[in-house]
């Protein structure tokens, strides 16, 4: 199925933010890593959800990591706006952009924009009574995620999400 050609105008921060799901949190502060327990990444986090608010106590959804040379995207939404984890990707790339998709499914999506990798997905949960963001699971488009790739920044990742004082679980 191809996306319909009025879903690929740039939308601004600001349009996301007016989803009514939710509001959009990005952070694209570069964490760099230096030394044997960094990765060479630049880490840029986006949920589509503020997990800050208190109507997010127990929230939970789907995210995907991908990766555009040097660049790490850890991407987190709700179910309620993206019901596959290729909505995610097309959310990202196209709505937002950064690049171009097509095709998607249930069963994935078709990235056309060179460079653009995506390195599995999962789910997410957020319990806030224990301070805990978890990431777990497999896509079924993309498969497991690669939890390596996020090892160096596990203190960062919920700090980036405005939850500093969570706990990240790899599971």
């Amino acid at each position: 199925m191809k996306v319909p050609e009025g879903d690929s105008k740039k939308n601004s921060k600001e349009d996301s933010v007016e989803k009514p799901v939710g509001r959009s949190k990005e952070s694209t502060q570069g964490l760099t890593g230096a030394g044997e327990n960094r990765s060479s990444y630049h880490l840029n986090v986006k949920s589509y959800l503020d997990l800050t608010d208190p109507s997010a106590a127990r929230e939970e959804g789907k995210f995907v990591i991908l990766t555009k040379g040097k660049n790490l995207h850890l991407v987190l939404s709700p179910v309620a706006l993206t019901p596959y984890h290729a909505n995610i990707v097309y959310q990202y790339l196209q709505v937002e952009g950064r690049g171009q998709v097509e095709a998607v499914s249930s069963s994935g999506c078709r990235i056309l924009t060179k460079g653009w990798h995506v390195k599995g997905g999962g789910y997410y949960n957020v319990q806030t009574w224990l301070h805990t963001l978890t990431l777990l699971g497999k896509s079924t488009a993309f498969g497991k995620y690669e939890a390596e790739v996020l090892k160096p920044f596990l203190e960062e990742i919920p700090g980036l999400l405005g939850l500093p004082s969570y706990f990240l679980e790899l599971k």
